[in-house]
């Protein structure tokens, strides 16, 4: 539009010109003179070298097509060699002869062989060959990769990565591997800028990523950003609330009806323990207000009403408790504890700890991938090294 407009206006000023001018060059030669206006040879200058850009604009357009048609045929060959290296080494013969005879083929004849082999014995030593042919050197790398990757062997992920990265850049599987490879190496500020590209070049989506900034955060020791992103994960509103002593109780409250934890109800009481009994009840019960009927809620009122020895209410809550959950190891320790301590019969309270439970403690960090239990929360699941897969159970 402002072209446009600048357009306009020179044309306009150089007709006012033309109009008003009184300034004429005279030309002659073989026989002829012509005589024009000053301004008039200017304009027809000015023409000329736009008719000369124009000219030269479609010349810039079949390049650039042609580059994305050469960026479009490289990414489905990479996209080709990426199913036939995942069917090599998920040893799947079917797909790999499905691949290799296909008719709109990426492979030549001589590296047809190669894959083959690679499908019969998928070691290092055919992904090495693999690797030294420029068709075939990324699917290389990449089986390469996921060989040490299984491994776990650091060095050479580095090495193999820097080289597809060099002659093959913005490819997805190396780009997941670098950040990857940051987390693995416990370098959390090389990882937030990865984890950024990731999401430029749309490889994760905008949950993960929000989740992903989340935990990155949460590593490099900023606890409020962690918190503002995911207040709903107990072990950043517990970070945050040793940084923040003075806003402890209301960042402790906001996490606990997303997500009520049992070590934010410790930390939540502790606030208050040197308190009056009835300020520790009044607190604690605007504490489970913001999720009441939870499994923590009720386990929280009767082990804060034991160790205020409201024995009766303690029983309440339990009694609750027991008509809407099932019975678990720290169901019954509490039970046997109201029994003994708050109605001094021991006989029924040994009953309790000795009862069957119903159910294992439903409360706990867990994997969602491999269903690992974990004592902390953690960015990579110490089992299967998967990433911010840890919640809370």
């Amino acid at each position: 539009m402002l072209k446009l407009i600048i357009t306009l206006a020179a044309l306009f000023l150089s007709g006012f010109l033309i109009v008003n001018d009184h300034w004429f060059i005279t030309v002659s030669g073989f026989g002829y003179e012509i005589t024009m206006s000053s301004i008039l040879i200017l304009l027809i200058f000015c023409v000329l070298f736009y008719l000369i850009y124009l000219l030269k604009s479609p010349f810039r357009w079949i390049s650039q097509f042609k580059g994305r048609r050469n960026q479009c045929q490289q990414d489905k060959r990479e996209s080709y060699l990426i199913h036939v290296i995942q069917a090599v080494l998920e040893n799947n013969p079917s797909e790999i002869n499905r691949l290799v005879k296909q008719k709109k083929t990426y492979l030549k004849e001589n590296t047809r062989q190669l894959i083959i082999e690679a499908f019969l014995t998928p070691d290092k030593t055919v992904f090495e060959s693999l690797a030294e042919h420029p068709e075939t050197e990324l699917a290389g790398l990449h089986g390469l990769y996921k060989i040490y990757q299984e491994k776990g062997d650091l060095h050479e992920l580095k090495t193999i990565l820097k080289k597809a990265n060099t002659n093959h850049p913005n490819i997805p599987w190396i780009l997941n591997g670098q950040f990857e490879l940051s987390l693995l190496e416990n370098d959390w500020e090389k990882a937030l800028l990865q984890l950024e590209t990731l999401r430029k070049n749309q490889l994760i989506t905008k949950e993960e990523y929000q989740k992903g900034m989340a935990g990155l955060y949460f590593k490099t020791g900023k606890h409020k950003e962690a918190f503002e992103i995911d207040n709903g994960n107990p072990a950043f509103a517990l970070a945050y609330a040793i940084d923040y002593p003075k806003k402890a109780a209301d960042i402790l409250m906001t996490s606990w009806r997303i997500t009520p934890c049992w070590d934010t109800y410790r930390a939540y009481m502790d606030l208050f323990q040197n308190e009056l009994a009835g300020k520790q009840m009044k607190m604690l019960k605007k504490l489970i207000s913001k999720n009441p009927t939870s499994r923590s809620a009720l386990l929280a009122l009767a082990d804060t009403s034991i160790h205020l020895e409201l024995w009766r209410d303690a029983k309440e809550s339990m009694t609750v408790y027991l008509q809407t959950y099932p019975l678990t190891k720290q169901a019954a320790i509490l039970m046997a504890t109201i029994i003994r301590k708050g109605w001094h019969h021991e006989e029924e309270a040994r009953e309790w700890e000795n009862k069957p439970v119903e159910s294992d403690d439903q409360k706990g960090w867990i994997c969602l991938k491999c269903n690992h239990i974990t004592s902390e929360w953690d960015i990579l699941c110490p089992h299967c090294n998967t990433f911010n897969s840890i919640t809370y159970k």
